[in-house]
């Protein structure tokens, strides 16, 4: 048997839930600009906290010798500016692209890209290690490798999450979804191996950061394909909806 409505029961849960959509109305909305100008921000921050370690200071008096003896004294933390001021690069122009894809924010968005931000300005922290003594010890490697690998899956995390609560513009497709959020995965696995050689032999982890660069071609070579082949049965589809 069919128990009877309850009016003022469902009233109550109407208000409650309008109560709710009060209090979280400023949780959320359709504007990222303020979200986007934050992050470039501290992008810019974190970028240029990357050069305080190139500091060169000549001895008093100082001869040929001397002189480059401190540029080859310097040269590890050059190479350590280098390698981190691309890999921040990359992802400030992976960030840029996905949020021109995100059409509105949540809370939940806000502290993804939030984590992602603590990582990317802690970044110079292990730079700094990385270089100072290579080869002794395997915990600066890890550092930074563990760094790099929270920066670049909080990318992924952040685009997966978009698509999931429904925060992505219209206008990405299945297929450029799917071909964006691949697209990093390349470079967090690189790093998140180089961490349990890292243990075994510094050096030889390192070395294998090397494998980012081919990895991410052939990666990426094989996802375009995929995207090509997904968009063009898309298109062919709606060209055929529109001619029938």
């Amino acid at each position: 048997m069919t128990e009877p409505s309850n009016p003022d029961k469902a009233d109550g849960q109407d208000l409650q839930q309008r109560i709710e959509a009060s209090a979280n109305s400023l949780r959320h909305g359709p504007n990222t600009e303020r979200t986007v100008f934050f992050s470039d921000a501290v992008f810019a921050i974190a970028m240029t906290l990357l050069a305080l370690d190139l500091r060169v200071e000549f001895p008093e008096h100082a001869t040929a010798e001397s002189v480059q003896a401190v540029l080859l004294a310097k040269l590890p933390a050059f190479v350590g500016f280098v390698l981190s001021f691309f890999l921040v690069g990359n992802t400030w122009l992976t960030h840029h692209r996905r949020f021109k894809g995100i059409a509105s924010y949540d809370s939940k968005l806000q502290l993804i890209n939030l984590a992602l931000l603590m990582m990317v300005v802690f970044l110079p922290v292990p730079t700094s290690m990385l270089f100072e003594a290579p080869g002794s010890s395997p915990w600066p490697i890890a550092i930074y490798a563990g760094t790099t690998c929270a920066i670049f899956f909080l990318l992924g995390g952040l685009w997966r999450y978009a698509e999931t609560a429904g925060l992505l513009d219209p206008g990405v497709s299945d297929a450029l979804y799917r071909y964006t959020l691949s697209s990093t995965l390349p470079v967090a696995v690189v790093f998140l191996l180089s961490i349990p050689i890292a243990f075994v032999s510094p050096v030889a982890a390192m070395y294998f950061w090397i494998v980012i660069s081919p990895a991410s071609i052939i990666f990426g070579h094989l996802s375009k394909r995929n995207f090509v082949r997904a968009e063009t049965a898309r298109f062919q589809a709606e060209d055929d909806a529109a001619k029938a």
